[in-house]
């Protein structure tokens, strides 16, 4: 690399934090030893990188382990976030405390409700003697700056969370396969934790590594789309210059947003993008067939690598149920959408007939390896 990157910073919601708009993440920290950790975290200093993301889940403390050393001495060189899965108040204050000696450090900055699933999971957390209560605490005795929120689950979780949680900062997955199917998180989640003062950071911009072919154009993409932090999860030197010297090169503008949807190789001839040329239903059934399996089972040709990846990623949102409910809920024509789907002439030369055949099957559970 002829010249070294510098990050973009931005300021964090309403927090008064400036940060990076790259963020190391903690999870595939897990995944190398603490020298090379080390490394990455020099790297990611030496291009201005100040925000780092961890859960006390990852590795069951390893990764808050690794980074705890590796931070010793230079604690006030980060803005520092961790996560508990928690929702009463004893379990989260346990984990807390446990996070805080893990991670060398008297208090952390940010520390989230992660992994909530359902209202009922929210009104645990929100109800006496739940989480909330042990959080609030924990910010007045200074062992915590604010309260942040993550979760894999559908947007209206992530709306209500906003409107009944004082957060300070979200965590949610954005990058150019999962807009395809889940765009309320650009149309309402964001709006309303601007309108909120919560900072936005944005997990998964390379879509768990599905996006291996295309880092640059994944990550300029992402930096567009409303979040002020991509949290990456860089677990070599190289991944943190290339993540830095993508970000420095700023946003994608509009038409290359629109050429990234055209071109990507992972969307192919086969995720739909949106783009209006069908009816509203039609475009409804593929975003719940991305619910599904995010539409990456697609009984194409991919090379064995590509193959297993996708078998891996496919259902890591776990939404099928969800998905076939609304689909229930739907009360659509089968018949008339797939009438519908085969007069369709797709601009991004997908086959419209068959994916509805397989996004159907999906839906109703039938055996997708017969079609």
């Amino acid at each position: 690399m002829d010249k070294k990157p510098t990050l973009p910073q931005i300021e964090l919601g309403a927090t008064g934090l400036t940060v990076s708009r790259l963020g190391l993440g903690g999870f595939h920290q897990v995944e190398i030893s603490s020298e090379i950790v080390e490394q990455v975290v020099d790297a990611f200093f030496d291009v201005g990188g100040n925000y780092i993301e961890t859960a006390r889940s990852y590795g069951g403390g390893a990764s808050e382990e690794k980074l705890g050393r590796v931070l010793e001495g230079r604690r006030d060189q980060v803005v520092l976030a961790s996560k508990s899965g928690k929702r009463d108040g004893e379990g989260i204050r346990r984990e807390l405390e446990a996070s805080l000696k893990a991670l060398r450090t008297d208090h952390i900055d940010f520390y989230f409700f992660h992994g909530p699933a359902t209202i009922a999971d929210l009104d645990t957390i929100t109800g006496p003697g739940g989480a909330l209560e042990a959080l609030l605490k924990a910010k007045d005795d200074g062992l915590i700056g604010g309260l942040g929120f993550s979760s894999h689950r559908p947007p209206e979780l992530y709306l209500e969370a906003i409107k009944r949680l004082p957060l300070s900062v979200i965590l949610i997955w954005d990058n150019y396969l999962e807009e395809q199917w889940i765009p309320e998180i650009q149309q309402q989640v964001y709006p309303l934790a601007r309108e909120k003062g919560v900072g936005i950071t944005a997990m998964k911009p390379l879509a768990d590594g599905f996006l291996y072919r295309s880092p640059e154009p994944a990550l300029r993409y992402a930096l567009g789309s409303g979040s002020e932090v991509l949290i990456c999860g860089m677990n070599t030197v190289d991944h943190v210059y290339e993540a830095a010297a993508a970000l420095a090169k700023g946003p994608a503008d509009e038409a290359e947003r629109a050429a990234i949807l055209r071109d990507a190789p992972e969307l192919g001839t086969y995720v739909c993008r949106q783009c209006g040329g069908c009816s509203q239903a039609l475009m409804d059934l593929f975003r719940l067939e991305g619910h599904v399996d995010r539409q990456m089972i697609d009984y194409l040709p991919h090379d064995p690598a590509n193959y297993a990846l996708r078998l891996r990623l496919a259902h890591w949102f776990d939404l099928a149920e969800i998905a076939r409910q609304r689909y229930a809920e739907a009360g659509w024509d089968d018949q008339a959408l797939q009438a519908e789907a085969d007069g369709v002439s797709c601009p991004y030369g997908i086959n419209v007939g068959r994916k509805a055949k397989f996004a159907l099957a999906k839906l109703k559970d039938e055996p997708l390896n017969l079609l």
